[in-house]
């Protein structure tokens, strides 16, 4: 009995440092270019997907966000940083457009903070 309970505390050790490894190397997408702005696609459905986005400081940013879903909670998405919110109506996309004025990392989530990512401007 307690060589499982030992087994059990290592098993749960070891996922837990793959969990802090897995959300430490995450690189994060990189933008597409269109007509001088650059372009991310995030996919609302559980999570934000991509949850990391990393944007070059000086070119405008567009996020096009797709709610695949009905949750309650990702109904709509905060960027505390620039006072923006928005709903995001489930089967359609909606668009944000942001010029960041300097580089940083800035958290987009939901109003309950269950959907988290974050926005990289390099």
């Amino acid at each position: 009995m307690q060589l499982i309970g030992i087994i059990l505390i290592i098993m749960v050790a070891v996922l837990f440092w793959l969990w802090l490894w897995y959300t430490k190397n995450q690189t994060g997408v990189a933008a597409k270019e269109s007509g001088g702005r650059q372009v991310f696609d995030v996919i609302v459905k559980g999570v934000y997907s991509p949850n990391i986005i990393r944007a070059k400081l000086g070119e405008p940013i567009r996020i096009n966000f797709t709610r695949q879903e009905d949750n309650e909670c990702s109904r709509f998405v905060n960027f505390s940083d620039w006072q923006i919110r928005r709903e995001l109506p489930a089967g359609r996309t909606v668009t944000i457009e942001i010029t960041p004025t300097g580089k940083g990392e800035f958290i987009f989530a939901c109003d309950m903070g269950m959907y988290q990512g974050k926005l990289i401007v390099e």
